[in-house]
């Protein structure tokens, strides 16, 4: 495979490390992605082990001066967190992508995006592109109590923290979202849904948001994990 996707892949360095917190890594990869064509939303890919991939989405990527950067969730269930925590200033590894189903629809002036731990990286990436564009963003995560407070560490954007619950997945969310219909209801016709995290807490989620009028065009998913599967 490493041959037939040769033109794909990238090499890069680790030039930068950053501890947000204990388990989130911010790592920041450098080389020539002039080649590349990234959108926000899209993930890039990187071979974990010899027989592994893992996928990542980039908290930003510029292709004109060759940077990467991801913030890594550390939580030590899986090959993919274990290469990500050894990783350090000066290792070259190989970037493929980016690519991907996921990315930003810039014909819409509102974006909201909704996940979990692993979805921290895209809703920094979805902020700066709206940003840019001159657009509105949201952001909704629901998180271990613990991690309630992971959302403020790093972006301004407006956004909000609720609890997740592994029984009834988007329910903590969805509540949030029903609570302040008023707030965001009637932006529904301009507003891009970015569904992503867990995959039985999408499914939840874009039950609700169709029941409430919102078109399956304007439901962007990408299921980031989920039980009993080694990563998405």
């Amino acid at each position: 495979m490493s041959v037939v996707f040769k033109n794909m892949y990238h090499p890069v360095t680790v030039t930068g490390v950053q501890y947000l917190n204990e388990q989130l890594k911010k790592i920041r990869f450098e080389g020539d992605l002039s080649k590349t064509k990234f959108t926000p939303g899209n993930v890039v890919e990187f071979r974990v082990t010899p027989n592994d991939f893992r996928h990542y989405t980039p908290a930003y990527f510029n292709t004109a001066t060759g940077v990467c950067e991801i913030i890594f969730y550390l939580h030590n269930k899986g090959a993919g967190s274990d290469w990500a925590k050894q990783l350090k200033e000066g290792d070259t590894v190989k970037l493929l992508g980016p690519g991907g189903k996921l990315s930003y629809v810039a014909g819409f002036k509102h974006h909201f995006v909704f996940g979990d731990e692993t979805a921290i990286g895209l809703m920094n990436c979805i902020q700066r592109e709206a940003e840019e564009n001159g657009h509105s963003s949201f952001a909704l995560m629901e998180a271990q109590e613990a991690h309630r407070d992971w959302i403020r560490l790093f972006s301004a954007q407006p956004a909000e923290c609720v609890a997740s619950s592994f029984q009834y997945p988007a329910d903590f969310a969805i509540r949030f979202l029903s609570d302040s219909a008023e707030d965001w209801m009637a932006a529904i016709p301009d507003t891009c849904f970015y569904l992503t995290g867990r995959a039985k807490s999408i499914l939840a989620m874009r039950k609700y948001l169709l029941s409430k009028g919102v078109a399956m065009k304007q439901i962007k998913t990408e299921p980031y994990w989920a039980e009993g599967k080694k990563g998405l």
